[in-house]
């Protein structure tokens, strides 16, 4: 008799890592720490990255030009994650891509403060165009949720 062979087995890693962030994203969250926003911009077309990149997608030059962005800004597209992830926030959440205002770009981050149990009572709440402000964590430590999440104007 011929045995089954096993062709996939189940692994689990627990993982602790550092990531080197660079200049610009180093740049970028310790910027977070005082509770500013930093964006650049790019010389050649003029637009305006967060979270910031070193170069431009479009033009391939360097983005040195930095700014602040205002802590607010609309919501263009969001999702309700419905089942959770080791590490993660427990479900349900919303997660949104939101343009703040000046940017070109957009910037994924945590809405709270809705009510997640309907589905379509989510979409009543945070339409296309929301307004949508920066809550700031107490403590802050140079990582992105330095913003703890992002609440309705």
């Amino acid at each position: 008799m011929t045995q089954p062979t096993i062709t996939t087995q189940h692994v689990h890693w627990d993982l602790d890592y550092d990531v080197h962030l660079g200049a610009t994203w180093g740049r970028f969250m310790h910027g977070l720490t005082e509770r500013k926003i930093l964006a650049n911009r790019c010389p050649e077309c003029s637009r305006v990255f967060v979270p910031p990149q070193a170069y431009c997608e479009s033009c391939f030059v360097r983005t040195d030009e930095w700014l602040e962005l205002p802590p607010e800004g609309a919501v263009e597209a969001f999702t309700v994650a419905w089942h959770g992830f080791r590490g993660g926030p427990t479900p349900p959440y919303a997660i949104a891509g939101i343009r703040l205002d000046g940017a070109s770009t957009l910037l994924m981050h945590f809405v709270r403060e809705l009510e997640l149990s309907d589905p379509d009572a989510v979409r009543a709440q945070l339409p296309t165009g929301s307004r949508v402000r920066a809550v700031w964590a107490e403590e802050r430590t140079g990582q992105i949720l330095d913003i703890a999440h992002f609440e309705k104007v």
